[in-house]
């Protein structure tokens, strides 16, 4: 039996290029033009998944999607010309299952999710190897698996956002070997590894690490890139996936070669989330890593049931990283098989009482390089970044972090 696929876009031409294409895949193709006819189809025909516009008069996607949440668990993918990482984050906090933003949406693109999105809401062979790395089971980290795996055999680039800690780099591997760049070599580039210089590495795919740190100089190299590659279908080129944890960065920016590397990291973005907003599978995630670290030192321990209750009550501003960091220190403090929660209490203080002196201590010096460089340059913001090897709107955020203006006549001292 054919799978169903209720598409919604007030745009006539758009919508029905974009179901003639589902149809040529062989699906079965429910049309409506605005999220009050959708929903009155969706109620009549149950589809098997549902495709709609993020912007529509009348009732809107993220409207649709919302009634659709409490009534199913049927694939909802949002799309929208006019997105943001907000608008991203929006949409997955409400329930969407994928999120593709783009003045120019691909409709053999938006199949291929349709496709992925289908089969992910069926057993998937790949889950079990994701469950190993991003476990949990909850409906955040499900969806999170999910999207991977739909991600994963495209060859377009991916953005990776989240905190700092919360497994940006696993997703990002994740995305390498379960998908169709497999088997070859992943080079991860960050802005202390970058030079124009060397050319493009030979390689299957690029891990562009924080991405927003870049420089103007590095930004306008991987945007040539992107468009040499997209230009080529996504063949003969390196995949380009990247992370941020500042995503705001790609929202607030003066650089036109940014904005350009910027439409096309958004148009497949996946947001993490923060170790607090996983309560539920915090007690499986503390296992997981229990069991890999004791593996690698050979012991065999696990945390008490109470030491498992007690973690669970953290807030984790470190994210997992932070989880992880912790443990390892339990597990070679502890003497015996069991990791107790008296142990784990008293390291996770020493760890914040350490943590609050270290960020006093970063604060002081990036302050101090900041103030250098600004100073250096006469209060050129641009040379300042590229002595800082950071971008203009970085550098920027910074001075206000640190409360330093620039004169009027953008010379000398901050004042």
């Amino acid at each position: 039996m054919r799978a169903t696929v209720l598409v919604v876009d007030d745009r006539a031409r758009p919508r029905r290029a974009l179901a003639t294409e589902l149809e040529d895949a062989g699906f079965a193709v429910i049309e409506a033009s605005d999220g009050v006819e959708a929903w009155d189809r969706f109620c009549q025909h149950a589809p098997d998944a549902v495709i709609t516009d993020m912007v529509m008069p009348h009732s809107d996607g993220l409207d649709l999607l919302s009634r659709i949440r409490l009534r199913s668990d049927v694939p909802v993918i949002l799309f929208t010309a006019r997105g943001t990482v907000q608008s991203a984050a929006t949409a997955f906090k409400a329930g969407a299952d994928d999120f593709v933003s783009s003045p120019d949406v691909e409709v053999d693109d938006l199949v291929a999710l349709v496709e992925n999105a289908i089969a992910g809401a069926r057993p998937s062979q790949d889950f079990p190897h994701l469950e190993k790395r991003l476990v949990g089971k909850s409906r955040a980290m499900s969806r999170l698996r999910e999207r991977i795996s739909g991600l994963a055999p495209l060859r377009t680039p991916v953005l990776v956002s989240g905190e700092p800690g919360t497994g940006r780099d696993t997703v990002a591997r994740a995305l390498h070997e379960f998908g169709a760049t497999a088997g070859g070599r992943l080079i991860r580039i960050d802005t202390g590894t970058f030079s124009s210089d060397g050319g493009l590495p030979e390689c299957a795919a690029v891990y562009l690490d924080g991405i927003e740190r870049f420089s103007t100089e590095a930004q306008s190299f991987w945007a040539e890139r992107v468009t040499c590659a997209e230009a080529e279908g996504f063949r003969g080129e390196p995949r380009i996936l990247a992370s941020t944890s500042d995503p705001l960065t790609f929202r607030v920016c003066e650089e036109d070669t940014y904005q350009e590397l910027r439409g096309a990291l958004l148009r497949f973005a996946l947001e993490l989330p923060p170790l607090r907003e996983l309560r539920e599978d915090l007690p499986y995630i503390a296992d997981a890593l229990t069991k890999r670290i004791g593996g690698a030192v050979g012991r065999t321990i696990r945390l008490s049931s109470a030491a498992r209750d007690f973690l669970a009550t953290q807030r984790w501003p470190g994210n997992i990283r932070q989880l992880e960091q912790l443990l390892e220190r339990a597990i070679a403090f502890s003497r015996g098989r069991q990791i107790r929660r008296q142990l784990v209490k008293e390291l996770l203080m020493e760890a914040e009482d350490s943590l609050a002196s270290i960020r006093e201590q970063h604060a002081a010096l990036e302050r101090d390089a900041l103030l250098q460089a600004i100073q250096q340059t006469g209060g050129n913001v641009t040379h300042a970044a590229e002595i800082l090897g950071k971008s203009r709107a970085s550098v920027y955020r910074l001075m206000e972090k640190h409360g330093l203006a620039l004169s009027r006549e953008r010379r000398g001292s901050p004042e």
